[in-house]
């Protein structure tokens, strides 16, 4: 079985079969903290770093618990290389260490292809995952790798136009080279789409022809899909905060919006 089936498999058996389990309280955990790093379809005003995160701005409700500090690096545009070559790596590292200084769990999500994909192979983005997974770990925390969120982009016959296969890919080969946790948001974001078809999955866009980036329903729905994969990749140590109605909905290819 291929490493992708694996993953997807192992997704199926749980961060899909979730809303008995998210029902119940979250449990006390240790202070914890969230840094998020990754390109357009992670930061604010576009990705589903809102829908984990929470925002006064956008009117987001949080994924996490209150007291749950969660701190978004992620920058528009970005390539893993150009992520650190422009110094956007340089803050993402001063908030882990920031966090991990305070005695705090911190989590480290990364997550890129988007734009790797239009410049060099998976196994360029691969050597620079390394690199930052590597340097993480390094600092005292926790790297989360997560495969790309879908473009909505349909084929005729209502599939995917996938172009982004070989970079997620890649990202979990290195999850499996570096033994760290990887969430297939690439795979399970395609299901969804896939199920609750093209009309519903342009209602989430952020403009009518983007079919990259996310209006604030696109970024709760993508945002929990995040929250429930992490949770159920490290269950029962994580402020996660249940929402049973919507996990439902995701988990069975139902629209919300």
């Amino acid at each position: 079985m291929s490493a992708r089936r694996l993953v997807l498999a192992a997704l199926s058996a749980s961060a899909f079969v979730l809303p008995s389990a998210l029902a119940l309280a979250v449990k006390a955990v240790p202070p914890t903290s969230f840094v998020l790093v990754g390109d357009s379809t992670t930061a604010n005003g576009g990705g589903w770093g809102n829908g984990f995160c929470g925002s006064t701005i956008t009117g987001n409700i949080a994924s996490l618990a209150p007291g749950t500090l969660c701190i978004n690096t992620a920058r528009n545009g970005t390539t893993t290389g150009t992520f650190v070559a422009e110094g956007f790596w340089d803050a993402s590292v001063a908030a882990i260490k920031g966090e991990v200084a305070k005695g705090r769990r911190t989590y480290v999500t990364i997550q890129f292809g988007h734009n790797d994909q239009k410049i060099a192979p998976p196994e360029s983005m691969g050597a620079n995952l390394t690199a930052m997974v590597k340097q993480v770990r390094a600092l005292g925390a926790e790297p989360v790798l997560v495969t790309s969120l879908t473009r909505r982009s349909f084929r005729s016959n209502g599939t995917v136009a996938d172009t982004l296969g070989p970079w997620a890919d890649e990202m979990i080969l290195i999850a499996q080279q570096q033994s760290t946790h990887v969430l297939d948001l690439h795979v399970a974001s395609i299901k969804y789409v896939e199920a609750i078809g093209p009309d519903a999955a342009h209602r989430l866009n952020r403009l009518p022809e983007d079919n990259t980036h996310l209006n604030v329903n696109g970024t709760t729905v993508f945002g929990r899909m995040v929250a429930d994969f992490i949770s159920a990749s490290f269950p029962g140590q994580l402020p996660v905060i249940p929402n049973p109605t919507l996990t439902f909905n995701i988990s069975h290819g139902i629209a919300s919006f």
